[in-house]
């Protein structure tokens, strides 16, 4: 009897070690599982330089068992146009202007309460909806000018001018001085980085309410009106044969070397160029300056406006949520991805880059653009869309100003700023906004 208990209590032991064994098996497999997730984004530079590669080798000592699958698109916004008609546009992706804010529910998944993220979080009003934020930004830019310093130095001219009239007179002088320079590159073939003349309002009126004012302005692009000041300059500087000197072939990639090799004199862009170009020549990287649109606000002094870049965002079929949330959060709370691209980091509390310490020292103060009305979230896509402009998002008119000023087409400005204010007050017609 003894011996068979002896047997049986053998036994029981071996059955609960092999158990013990199964079990451990398995949760070793599921602590190893690893969740590919992939984050599709428009930082091609950082593909190619390897920085992607760096950035999710340091992500991935907090998150082993997350593995990411980097693609970059060139034309970002184009692309993902087409590909959001289907649902294969990646788990984590940058979240395009296209997207009305009444429709991103039907894209992206909800990131939270925005009551509740902006107790940690800025910059949220861009990409929120009814309360609810569908993104968080991956940096906030400042909209303005990059600008080669020594260029205007080499012309003459010690400070960046504080009003157009001086600022289209040292670009006058710049080209006077070196035929061999572009005083301003437009990148009119790139199209997207036309954008950036749009985003300049809050900065020249140093209102925040600018762009909401536009929702009731049946005629916003008449003299004396911002939109009319920053369509004005694009015109004259074209005219003025102050540009590229074939828009429609320029290359976007080259106007980085050639700006950091002190071949242009000035670009029209945001605050997260400036180390893209300083990185094309690291030799010259001093020369290369942020400043702000050479206008004054009615209380004399000088704005800059502080906007979001474009906000990550999950896709709301995405089968890996959690590892999507994962990622955004690392990207924004640990990594340097905003200090890295020239920006202002979205955390609350958080260092201001150089280009910006810079301005705020000689006085130039920085304007975030206020929230749309509540329930009114989508009103200014809805009249942009009707009107046909492409305010904030397309190329388009401002490509039809630079062809008007260089002679590609027969409008006169005048004609094109009338066409204008027509169709954006028949737009706030149609939406029901009158």
């Amino acid at each position: 009897m003894k011996k068979r208990l002896v047997l049986l209590a053998g036994v029981s032991a071996a059955l609960m070690l092999l158990l013990t064994a199964c079990g451990s098996k398995k949760s070793a497999d599921k602590a190893d599982k690893t969740e590919t997730i992939t984050f599709i984004n428009h930082k091609t530079d950082w593909q190619s330089n390897g920085k992607w590669k760096a950035y999710m080798k340091e992500f991935n000592k907090k998150n082993p068992n997350i593995k990411v699958k980097i693609e970059t698109i060139t034309d970002y916004a184009g692309q993902m146009k087409t590909r959001m008609n289907s649902n294969q546009y990646g788990d984590v992706f940058m979240l395009p202007d296209t997207v009305k804010p009444q429709n991103y529910a039907h894209f992206v998944e909800p990131l939270g309460k925005q009551k509740d993220l902006e107790k940690k979080y800025i910059g949220l009003t861009n990409k929120s909806y009814n309360g609810t934020s569908y993104g968080i930004p991956s940096q906030l830019n400042a909209s303005g000018m990059v600008v080669n310093m020594k260029v205007f130095k080499d012309a003459g001219i010690s400070k960046f001018p504080t009003n157009t009239e001086d600022f289209i007179a040292a670009l006058k002088k710049i080209k006077e001085k070196n035929p061999e320079v572009t005083p301003l590159y437009t990148n009119y073939a790139a199209g997207w980085t036309m954008a950036n003349w749009d985003f300049m309002r809050p900065g020249i009126t140093g209102d925040p309410q600018v762009t909401n004012k536009l929702l009731t302005n049946k005629a916003p692009f008449s003299k004396g009106e911002v939109m009319y000041t920053i369509y004005d300059t694009l015109y004259k500087v074209a005219n003025d044969k102050l540009i590229e000197s074939d828009p429609t072939t320029s290359d976007w990639e080259q106007s980085k070397v050639d700006m950091a090799n002190n071949k242009i004199g000035v670009m029209v862009l945001g605050s997260w160029a400036v180390p893209q170009i300083q990185e094309a020549n690291k030799d010259n990287a001093k020369n290369i300056t942020f400043q702000t649109f050479p206008a004054k606000a009615k209380d004399g002094k000088q704005y800059i406006s502080v906007g979001a870049d474009y906000n990550y965002a999950i896709n709301v079929h995405s089968k890996h949520k959690k590892a999507a949330r994962k990622l955004i959060d690392w990207l924004v709370n640990d990594s340097d991805y905003a200090i890295d691209n020239g920006g202002l980091p979205t955390k609350k509390g958080a260092e201001y880059p150089e280009a910006l310490k810079s301005m705020q020292k000689s006085g130039v103060k920085l304007i975030e653009p206020a929230a749309a009305p509540k329930g009114k979230e989508s009103l200014f896509a809805e009249i942009d869309d009707a009107s046909e402009i492409g305010l904030d998002t397309t190329d388009k008119t401002k490509q039809r100003i630079v062809d008007a000023g260089i002679g590609n087409s027969k409008e006169s400005f005048a004609d094109i700023m009338k066409d204008l204010n027509t169709k954006w007050g028949d737009a706030i017609k149609s939406v029901g906004n009158n």
